[in-house]
């Protein structure tokens, strides 16, 4: 498994398996709470090891680690990506995700409204339109958002993803993470990102006693700030120094 550390490994590899059909039955969370955490990877250790009597991981041929493929689209002016960093209450992202191990792909929005609770939309579509906006496309917006503004690609990213699977919950894990033009993060580093219904799952629980504390990871603002970092605003400025592998 591309990455990973042997003991990480060795955990990931003693939890039971779970299938992608009982995952999306289960524990699809189309409207969810996300937590993100920044962990090295002997908290990454830890953490399999206090969720193994709770997890599965998503297990899919005989593999639990898969490289994802992802163009993430934005304005001309980044309107996205300030609307992340300014942390405005209704914002949204726009991807396409091409899951490169299967060839499948999708068309992704992610909607924040006044709350804390994130609302994802996804579209099937060819792997073939993988990075690019149709006119299929854009009128799926249309049925998202109140307005679509002038989207075109921004910036493309690949990394490898573990996915653990809890009851009516998930905790991803994501590295190896490196984009298209420049930017990478440090190989020592994951990004864990937690999704319930409230933000208050078994793996919020365990993240918090390793005594990690949820903060802004965003893998499109993080892509964003390492390409232009003369633009990056101040408030990215600390994770990028913390994020980078150059």
């Amino acid at each position: 498994m591309s990455g990973l550390t042997r003991d990480a490994a060795a955990v990931l590899a003693g939890l039971p398996a779970v299938d992608l059909a009982t995952l999306e039955a289960d524990a699809a969370l189309a409207v969810r709470t996300d937590r993100k955490h920044l962990l090295a990877w002997d908290d990454v250790t830890r953490l399999l090891a206090a969720l193994a009597p709770t997890h599965a991981a998503l297990e899919i041929d005989d593999r639990r680690a898969f490289a994802y493929d992802t163009t993430y689209f934005d304005t001309e002016d980044l309107h996205c990506f300030r609307a992340h960093v300014q942390g405005r209450r209704r914002r949204f992202k726009c991807r396409t995700r091409l899951y490169a191990d299967s060839d499948v792909c999708a068309l992704e929005v992610k909607l924040r409204g006044d709350g804390e609770q994130t609302v994802k939309l996804r579209r099937p579509m060819a792997a073939r339109r993988h990075g690019s906006l149709d006119a299929d496309g854009r009128a799926f917006l249309g049925t998202c958002l109140e307005e679509v503004p002038p989207l075109a690609p921004t910036l493309r990213g690949r990394h490898t993803r573990v996915t653990l699977v809890g009851d009516g919950e998930r905790c991803t894990l994501d590295f190896d993470l490196a984009y298209a033009g420049g930017g990478a993060l440090a190989p020592g580093l994951v990004i864990a990102e937690t999704k319930s219904a409230l933000g208050r799952g078994s793996a919020d629980r365990a993240l918090l006693a390793l005594g990690s504390r949820p903060g802004s990871c965003s893998k499109y603002c993080l892509g964003i700030a390492l390409q232009r970092r003369g633009a990056a605003p101040l408030e990215l400025r600390p994770l990028v120094r913390m994020c980078s592998a150059a």
